[in-house]
């Protein structure tokens, strides 16, 4: 029943994308831990292997970007991912 919203922006260093929900947040505990390989957080569901956000990571840092997670302050999370431009 909540929303997710994505908005991307472009500076002279990088592309960001920004994905947020208006959920619950991750897990304190949960946080360090969620681009692991086959980790699954307290509220991950029974179908969950791990391994989504894993690949995500190794995903964009194959192509010299990065992924961070955080929750808002407003509740929810938010991803960033950037991808840097090249140097000439």
């Amino acid at each position: 029943g909540g929303s997710i919203e994505i908005t991307a922006a472009e500076n002279a260093l990088y592309t960001e994308i920004l994905i947020s929900d208006n959920g619950r947040g991750i897990a304190a505990e949960d946080l360090p831990h969620i681009f692991e390989r086959f980790y699954k957080g307290k509220d991950s569901g029974e179908k969950s292997f791990g391994i989504g956000l894993a690949l995500a990571r190794r995903i964009i840092t194959a192509q010299d970007g990065t992924i961070k997670a955080e929750n808002q302050i407003s509740g929810g999370a938010k991803f960033t991912i950037r991808f840097y431009r090249g140097t000439v």
